[in-house]
């Protein structure tokens, strides 16, 4: 077995221009550098996932089911696959409340974060209060025992129908076609697997 003696690279890549990479200067310059002593450890892969990287020889389904859980706090997403993902691959996540996903989820099910659904107030906290608030979900889910985990997991995994594509796709074939009709006049018609 080979081990190194230096600190571990916060990197899997020699990224081109590295200084003036957001994710690595925003990093740097939170002192997140793989340290002994650091209580948080950082691995930054710039690729997408799958089987065949000679660096991370995994796909993307097989790294999300490996966490415990996916962090997506975005300040506005229209939807929000990556919790999607997670849900579907049965993960809890969290997400923020300008997200389609949170807002989804929320109209669907009556309290999101006992089904692993944990949704962050983006729209009326600051940023401090939203960086609170995460800290305080991550913290109550680091304190759940492994059987508590996998219940929530199992629950989180239930969720995953509401997101079938033959669901959601009726909808998304709906709003193309609205669109498409309004802007050139045009509608096509439904698939029939819908």
């Amino acid at each position: 077995i080979y081990q190194s003696h230096g600190v571990p690279p916060i990197v899997t890549h020699n990224v081109i221009d590295s200084d003036s990479d957001e994710v690595l200067c925003h990093l740097r310059s939170c002192q997140l550098l793989n340290n002994r002593e650091d209580r948080v450890k950082v691995v930054y892969h710039p690729q997408f996932l799958n089987s065949t990287s000679p660096v991370l020889s995994m796909d993307y389904e097989d790294f999300i089911r490996g966490c415990h859980m996916g962090v997506f706090p975005s300040y506005y997403e229209p939807w929000g696959y990556t919790p999607a993902e997670c849900t579907v691959m049965g993960v809890p996540s969290m997400t923020s409340n300008l997200t389609g996903f949170a807002s989804f989820m929320s109209r669907r099910i009556s309290n999101p974060e006992q089904n692993g659904i944990y949704v962050v107030d983006r729209r009326y906290k600051s940023f401090v209060q939203c960086k609170e608030q995460m800290a305080n979900v991550m913290w109550r889910f680091c304190q759940l025992n492994r059987i508590q985990r996998i219940q929530l997991r199992n629950r989180v995994e239930r969720l995953s129908s509401m997101l079938d594509w033959r669901c959601l796709g009726k909808n998304y074939v709906r709003a193309r076609n609205q669109a498409l009709k309004k802007v050139f006049g045009v509608e096509l018609p439904v698939p029939g697997f819908y």
